[in-house]
């Protein structure tokens, strides 16, 4: 589905023509050829501690959160590795909203597509998802077989915002802002399937402290106080690159009944599946959020300079 967008204005203010040359630059970079696409992100992953320094820091100290029984080198290696993935992904999502037909040219490989079939008087089925590197376009690939709605964090930015929404307009039928509750509910009871990730740090409110590596990690509970507000079956969705060039998608169920009456519990449980599927490839979850910023009794200061 293509959802036509307005665009007012205001996004055409000089303050935003920076962004726009850069909207520019990315829809010529992202409408190379695969393999010189995959070419320039081993560019870009070498080039990051010169681009985006802070976001490399951030990423070498979850490393050493999540892996301190690696050696020094070994983790130098998957950080090397992870910025070269998560430089591929920007460049795969920006083919997947400037360039969306060039989606037809993958190869994609989906299992467990049964759990995402519901009766017809069963409420929606919410998809867990996670913040791996190939996000945007696994979910393009899944919309094409499976169509969902998905929930999303706004940006602050105007242009990027019109951007993202015309993106994703392309492959899914609506677009949830995750603070419209009262949306992502109705959604849910009309019997919709809805993608949500809740494996970032969104702050210590409406959330619990659940282990995630070994360490306690600030977890929302909006997927459990959903799900237990609307009936909606509970599934997770994984994604992933691979060397030849392909991609999967993978469904599963929960291992354990979800949700239950203990907000610890399910957010053990979702923590629990997102670090096992990151295990199978570590090199491309986005390890360049602050997923530790938050501690019970404030902030940390583990991303501090």
């Amino acid at each position: 589905m293509q959802t036509r967008y307005q665009r007012p204005p205001k996004l055409f203010h000089p303050r935003y023509w920076l962004t726009w040359a850069g909207i520019a630059l990315a829809f010529v970079l992202t409408g190379l050829p695969q393999p010189v696409r995959q070419r320039l992100a081993g560019l870009l992953g070498r080039s990051a501690k010169y681009l985006a320094p802070r976001r490399v820091r951030i990423a070498r100290i979850n490393l050493a959160l999540c892996f301190p029984d690696w050696t020094p080198e070994a983790r130098a290696q998957l950080l090397k590795a992870n910025l070269r993935s998560t430089a591929e992904g920007l460049l795969e999502t920006g083919t997947t909203w400037l360039h969306p037909e060039k989606l037809e040219a993958l190869t994609v490989r989906f299992s467990g597509l049964e759990h995402l079939d519901r009766a017809k008087n069963d409420p929606g089925i919410l998809i867990l998802g996670m913040h791996f590197a190939t996000l945007d376009l696994a979910g393009a690939l899944l919309s094409r077989q499976k169509p969902f709605n998905v929930m999303y964090k706004t940006n602050k930015n105007p242009v990027l915002e019109w951007l993202m929404q015309r993106g994703r307009g392309h492959h899914f039928n609506q677009v949830i802002d995750q603070h419209n509750i009262r949306g992502v509910i109705k959604s849910l009871k009309a019997g919709n399937r809805l993608w949500y990730a809740p494996d970032q740090d969104y702050g210590s409110q409406n959330a619990v402290f659940a282990p995630f590596f070994g360490s306690q990690a600030a977890t929302t509970t909006a997927a459990n106080r959903i799900a237990r507000l609307t009936g909606a079956k509970v599934v997770f969705m994984s994604h992933y690159r691979h060397t030849d060039g392909s991609y999967s998608v993978v469904i599963k169920a929960p291992d354990a009944p979800f949700p239950t009456e203990s907000d610890l519990h399910d957010a053990s449980l979702i923590n629990r599946h997102i670090q096992d599927a990151i295990c199978t490839a570590p090199e491309q979850y986005w390890w360049v959020h602050r997923r530790f910023k938050s501690a019970a009794h404030g902030r940390t200061t583990l991303y501090e300079t």
